[in-house]
């Protein structure tokens, strides 16, 4: 006898997820299908940049909210939300085709030299602003950059930075989740600020 799961990974394979979603009881709002190692990600609504992820296995996502089958089929690389757990299910495709934004942090000693490498990174036309209004409008708003909304962000954190840049790059980071939040895309910080 097969086992009717409709998942692409087993039962008990590794999800992230938040404590909002295991311990709080809030609904599963926004779900991606990662893209590189088909793995799962069960969000709520908004961003959780303060909380730490949670590993749990499929099964108990499941358990804790069934609606999740409906998207079992959500192909890897697209992400489906819902405005409330009562509502139907969207789907787009998140960063398949996504620009990557890499930046290492220790290889900047300025702003300007960060703003520098993000306008070939993404485009910009030579009109674009270096500021983080500019910046905000390009990442969140979308639009104005050559390659992007959506894109994938790879942040490799340097403790031995200067004050104000770590700041800046905690503000960056912060822009960069939101863009993630609206658009579709990933966020991964290597290291700490």
């Amino acid at each position: 006898m097969t086992d009717p799961w409709p998942f692409d990974q087993p039962r008990n394979c590794a999800t992230f997820t938040t404590a909002g979603v295991i311990h709080h009881g809030e609904p599963i709002i926004r779900v991606y299908h990662d893209e590189d190692d088909h793995g799962w990600q069960f969000h709520l609504k908004e961003t959780e940049a303060d909380e730490k992820p949670l590993l749990v296995c499929l099964e108990h996502i499941v358990n804790l909210d069934p609606t999740v089958l409906e998207i079992a089929d959500l192909p890897p690389g697209w992400m489906a939300w819902r405005a409330s757990r009562l509502e139907p299910w969207n789907r787009r495709e998140t960063w398949a085709n996504a620009a990557r934004i890499e930046i290492a942090w220790a290889s900047f000693d300025s702003q300007n030299q960060f703003y520098d490498s993000i306008a070939l990174q993404c485009g910009w036309p030579d009109w674009h602003g270096k500021n983080l209004d500019a910046l905000r409008d390009s990442w969140v708003t979308g639009g104005i950059d050559t390659n992007g909304p959506p894109y994938v962000f790879r942040f490799q954190c340097s403790a031995k930075m200067e004050e104000d840049m770590k700041a800046f790059a905690e503000v960056i980071h912060q822009i960069a989740k939101e863009s993630v939040s609206e658009n579709g895309g990933s966020f991964q910080e290597l290291g700490a600020l």
